[in-house]
């Protein structure tokens, strides 16, 4: 069906243009032979990049869409997103944090929203959290994670929450292997995160005036039945006729 479907627009499009095949060809860069394959629904057997090119070249954009046991991944990683930030607010009001979800901001052309805001009140510390299920451009959230906390002092206001001493960057990523090697593999980009693990949940629990740059979590997502996943660590065992 999406390769009917794709084939149909095509063509549909380019009449609409009033161009030939070869007029498309040559309009988005790609070959006669291409064209003919996309309009008679042969998707397969180009690339992604092709499709991308004509699309662009007939003022259309081309939206792939994955589906996981018939869910869609969009709306499934928006759940998972929900649920870390339910996690990060239920855990830092437990230890006594103020805290807000969703906060909007738009500041002088700066403009976004913060995924969740924690202040701790005795001592004057504001922590700008951002929840990642999976990390894209890990450049791009980090740039966007320094602008936010940047704003922190008017964010704070805005909420009518007193003005903070400190303000201190949070990425709480959801947990597995490939957001670890993420991390491992962009050392240098995330060495501002000087607390981590253990280590930041203690400093959440008391936020002495040591020094902190960003602290970085990680946390387990719930399953499909809200049960929160945890690593299973097999125990090795001796050999039979051996003790352990």
């Amino acid at each position: 069906m999406l390769r009917t479907n794709v084939g149909r627009a095509v063509v549909f499009l380019r009449r609409r243009a009033e161009w030939r095949p070869a007029d498309l060809g040559r309009r988005s860069g790609v070959s006669r032979e291409s064209v003919s394959r996309i309009e008679r629904g042969q998707i397969g057997a180009v690339t992604v990049g092709t499709l991308t090119s004509v699309a662009t070249a007939l003022g259309a954009s081309l939206n792939l869409e994955l589906r996981w046991q018939g869910e869609q991944l969009d709306r499934l990683i928006d759940a998972s997103h929900a649920a870390l930030q339910e996690s990060a607010v239920r855990q830092v009001r437990a230890i006594g944090w103020r805290s807000e979800v969703e906060v909007s901001f738009n500041w002088y052309g700066d403009r976004g929203r913060v995924d969740a805001v924690a202040f701790h009140e005795e001592t004057g510390t504001l922590l700008i959290v951002e929840v990642k299920v999976r990390l894209g451009d890990v450049q791009d959230t980090l740039g966007k994670l320094d602008v936010k906390a940047r704003l922190g002092p008017q964010i704070a206001r805005q909420l009518g929450w007193p003005q903070p001493t400190r303000v201190v960057p949070c990425l709480l990523m959801a947990d597995g292997r490939t957001a670890r090697r993420i991390v491992s593999d962009h050392a240098a980009l995330f060495a501002r995160f000087n607390l981590r693990g253990r280590a930041a949940r203690r400093w959440l629990a008391a936020p002495t005036p040591d020094t902190v740059t960003g602290v970085l979590l990680f946390e387990p997502l719930p399953d499909s039945h809200g049960v929160t996943t945890k690593r299973v660590v097999r125990q090795r065992t001796a050999p039979r006729g051996h003790s352990a």
